[in-house]
């Protein structure tokens, strides 16, 4: 079996190359370079007027592996890249009409601000729904959460926190860039907390609320943030 020539790393997220989605995609970009499989990465939102994203939907139909890297945005996938979705599925079942489909796979990524990866489940099979209906092969997803973590670190150096990640997504890089079938145990690695969820959800309240509290310009306000007028 040939090894994978080429994967295209779709970036979902409108902070583009300042989001942590784009944190994951270069990590992920590094370890395919490293194997000697061509890597391309691309931000979504750059290609939202018709034209260009006409020709972002042709270059993705070149590749043989696409990644999508996302945010979670109200339990559902980023505008921008359900509409590359759709417009990638018209344009994949118009050349099917005339030939044989170019063999493809699918790996989606997401990640939440939540502590808990679950909530990013839906989007996922979402994205496992869009595989079918483009006859793409769907590889997994990985879910993550505390994404906001990575917006001003990058995997690499993340220490301990992200050692799951990136032990799943190598894996993954290893078993796709050998064409190999990729096993279900590293999307559940890579998908794992990356901290226990006790001290994820203290750590949220506890930062959270300092957060709004300096936010709040007027401080005498502060004492009556936590009041329930109209509570029964």
């Amino acid at each position: 079996m040939s090894n994978l020539k080429n994967v295209l790393i779709l970036i979902g997220s409108p902070k583009a190359q300042l989001s942590a989605s784009n944190n994951f995609a270069s990590y992920l970009e590094g370890k395919f370079k490293l194997k000697g499989v061509e890597t391309g990465k691309t931000y979504i939102v750059r290609h939202q007027k018709p034209e260009k994203l006409q020709k972002l939907v042709e270059k993705a139909y070149v590749y043989e592996l696409i990644i999508m890297v996302n945010p979670l945005y109200i339990d559902s996938i980023p505008a921008i890249t359900i509409n590359f979705m759709e417009q990638f599925c018209i344009y994949k079942n118009s050349i099917i009409e005339t030939q044989k489909p170019k063999k493809q796979q699918l790996l989606a990524i997401f990640n939440s601000g939540f502590p808990e990866p679950h909530h990013n489940d839906t989007a996922v099979r979402m994205c496992e729904n869009f595989a079918h209906q483009a006859k793409i092969e769907w590889i997994g997803g990985i879910t993550i959460g505390m994404g906001a973590a990575f917006e001003s670190r990058s995997v690499k150096d993340s220490g301990g926190m992200s050692r799951n990640l990136r032990k799943g997504m190598d894996i993954i890089v290893d078993s796709v860039s050998k064409n190999e079938h990729v096993p279900h145990e590293a999307m559940q690695i890579a998908s794992k907390p990356l901290m226990p969820l006790f001290l994820a959800k203290w750590g949220m309240r506890f930062f959270g609320g300092r957060m709004w509290k300096s936010q709040v310009k007027d401080k005498s306000v502060i004492n009556k943030m936590y009041d329930r007028p109209y509570e029964i």
